[in-house]
């Protein structure tokens, strides 16, 4: 592709070049100085030439890296970790993943990806780029390359998922199957194209294959597990709380049945006592007139 860009330069250059010259020798015999005119606008060119040179000098290397990229080597899964990255932060809460984690403590083999769910267990998610394969589909020139490309992707992804679930599928530890991300949905749709082979990575080898667009929806579902397990926690804090109030409300509405009972016996005993005051008034009443009467 560089070479081909170089080789569009240059003729571009040599066409205006051509044009110039031209135009310089239509105009020689009726304008002075054109010798000179014609000197000054080939040192022009000479140093656009020049600088485009230098310039592309320093794109090759650009270039080279980017279809070392493209290529295949490990950049492109540099590329996958960072896609996957970026879904997992922008669904899932703070607390819910972790990056690089070693699910196996008697391995040194880390997943590039760990999501706890809901029930408390590990996801294992592994990202891949099977960008090699892709470039190598459409540069095929016949169906029949086509379909030795596909065949070989298929062995490959196979032989992927069977690696990562040896891995890091752990008994009571983490899910039954693992996640195969892929990091491009034109990757994705070459997968679609290969008959069975999600299932049979699923049934064979416990192993998921989800591009961006699928894997952002399965992680919302882990998320809003996660949301409903706090809401249930909620609910039961607040069952709690009504209960609580439950019970002290009711102690409340005995102690104020015994206050209204011991203020009903209360006011018995003020009655008593009123009736013992007006009969010892009556009593006291008697006696002074009795008094009054005797010493008439």
């Amino acid at each position: 592709m560089i070479n081909y860009l170089i080789f569009f330069s240059f003729a571009l250059i040599l066409g205006m070049l051509f044009y110039i010259l031209m135009a310089l020798r239509s105009n020689q015999g009726s304008e002075k100085g054109g010798s000179e005119l014609l000197q000054n606008k080939l040192a022009e060119v000479s140093s656009d030439l020049n600088k485009i040179e230098n310039d592309l000098s320093e794109f090759k290397p650009s270039m080279n890296e980017l279809n070392r990229f493209l290529g295949g080597n490990t950049s492109t899964g540099k590329l996958g970790e960072w896609n996957l990255e970026s879904i997992v932060r922008d669904v899932l809460p703070a607390n819910t993943y972790e990056f690089q984690a070693q699910i196996n403590p008697e391995t040194t083999e880390k997943a590039d990806c760990a999501v706890t769910n809901s029930e408390g267990l590990i996801i294992p998610i592994d990202s891949k780029f099977y960008q090699g394969q892709y470039q190598n589909y459409h540069e095929a020139g016949s169906k029949t390359e086509r379909n030795k490309v596909l065949q070989s992707l298929k062995r490959t992804i196979l032989s992927d998922a069977e690696s990562i679930s040896e891995k890091y599928i752990l008994r009571n530890s983490t899910s039954n199957y693992v996640v195969l991300y892929i990091a491009s949905e034109k990757i994705i749709d070459l997968v679609t194209q290969i008959d069975n082979l999600r299932q049979e990575c699923l049934t064979d080898k416990n192993t998921l294959i989800l591009g961006p667009n699928a894997l952002a929806g399965f992680l919302d579902t882990v998320r809003l597990g996660h949301y409903a397990i706090k809401m249930n926690e909620n609910a039961k804090k607040v069952a709690n709380t009504v209960n609580i109030l439950n019970e002290e409300f009711k102690k409340f509405d005995n102690t104020t049945v015994k206050a209204v009972r011991n203020l009903n016996q209360a006011i018995g005993h003020v009655e008593d006592i009123q009736t013992r005051v007006n009969v010892l008034g009556k009593e006291l009443k008697k006696a002074d007139e009795s008094f009054d009467e005797n010493l008439e």
